[in-house]
């Protein structure tokens, strides 16, 4: 699988912004500390993770995690739950 320069550099720079806003948002968790922003944490961290596991495909074409586009919409939709459960709490 050949991947272009412009998709690499835009999954790349995708990634990189979710983790900065994980970042922000772990570092707003660790100076509130209640339950509303543990949910709103754990929803932004599915989303972090969901995108590092990706990025060694990027690198490595023989890389493939065989995740239907269904499995993508699963782990989407827990991670917009917990966010909105977050920010519905209380």
């Amino acid at each position: 699988m050949h991947i272009e320069i412009l998709d690499l550099i835009i999954r790349i720079l995708l990634v990189l912004a979710t983790g900065f806003l994980f970042a922000i948002v772990l570092k707003a968790y660790l100076r509130i500390r209640n339950s509303k922003m543990a949910f709103i944490t754990i929803g932004f961290g599915i989303f972090f993770i969901h995108a590092l596991a990706y990025i060694p495909e990027v690198f490595i074409e023989e890389y493939k995690l065989a995740i239907p586009a269904n499995a993508h919409l699963v782990i989407h939709l827990f991670a917009l739950i917990f966010i909105a459960v977050g920010m519905f709490k209380d």
